[in-house]
């Protein structure tokens, strides 16, 4: 008896730790500005992006939770008529989300859309560029199924 109740200790504090090393943080956010995709890939992608820290920016100049380059921020600001700044934390969400369904609708497929947000859509195509944007896609889905896995309640 005292080997079961161990063992379902050791579970739940696995299952306490998951939940903290990926919180559901953002959700209804997300959830209110997607349009076909799902949050919880938004999730995936901002988890692997930046940990959910909105003020960081990469050595490239990516900046904040969904690590946006300036110039495809000033483009999709033009583009789409964004009137948030890509530097606040919920604006940089919903460019992010924006950028993201403008990829999967020029590509028509959702991979190729993860890969080229990492890479950019011009590099999508270059042997060195595809190599780690299929390894970012690979990171991003195992990262996506851990979230759904987590949170499959909603």
């Amino acid at each position: 008896m005292r080997g079961i109740f161990l063992v379902f200790l050791l579970l739940l504090v696995v299952l306490v730790n998951l939940y903290r090393i990926f919180p559901d943080m953002f959700y209804d956010f997300i959830a209110q500005h997607v349009k076909t995709l799902d949050p919880r890939l938004v999730q995936s992608i901002i988890w692997v992006e930046s940990n959910f820290r909105h003020h960081v920016v990469s050595p490239a100049g990516a900046f904040g939770i969904m690590q946006l380059m300036p110039s495809t921020a000033e483009w999709l600001k033009r583009k789409f008529s964004l009137e948030a700044s890509y530097k606040d934390l919920h604006g940089n969400i919903l460019y992010g989300i924006v950028y993201l369904e403008y990829l999967r609708d020029m590509y028509g497929d959702l991979d190729k859309a993860i890969m080229a947000y990492n890479v950019g859509p011009t590099a999508l195509n270059e042997g060195r560029s595809l190599e780690a944007a299929q390894k970012y896609l690979e990171k991003v889905k195992r990262i996506y199924s851990i979230y759904r896995f987590l949170y499959h309640e909603r």
